[in-house]
């Protein structure tokens, strides 16, 4: 039952996935709309994989690392597990702001932690 939001949470961000990856901000007119950052991207993930976790629902793991492999694909995180702020789309998110924040490693390992719970294994 305490799981029904974060459901709730995932299943109205899916769509948004489903283009690509979630941008910073929801709506047009706020400053940041145009840029997808790995905070927005890594609280998804994070999300998916426990409910992976917690409901054994397959559904939610598949999501989960479509967001993984969107955040490495296009470079926010590196072959070193760095992780990067974020990107313009105006650009095809080629213009990677390399700041990098605790915050995203933090969110990003909870949710390969909880990964690798449901799996069994590493990728």
């Amino acid at each position: 039952m305490r799981w029904r939001v974060s459901i709730v949470f995932v299943v109205l961000q899916i769509p948004m996935l489903n283009i690509g990856s979630l941008r910073w901000q929801v709506y047009p007119y706020l400053t940041g709309y145009d840029y997808k950052n790995s905070i927005a991207n890594g609280c998804f993930f994070n999300m998916g994989a426990r409910l992976a976790k917690y409901t054994n629902n397959d559904t939610y793991a598949k999501h989960a690392e479509k967001a993984w492999d969107w955040v490495q694909g296009v470079g926010l995180m590196d072959a070193k597990w760095n992780i990067y702020d974020g990107a313009h789309i105006g650009t095809n998110c080629t213009d990677i702001n390399k700041v990098q924040f605790s915050y995203n490693m933090a969110v990003f390992t909870l949710g390969a932690a909880n990964m690798y719970n449901y799996v069994g294994s590493m990728p």
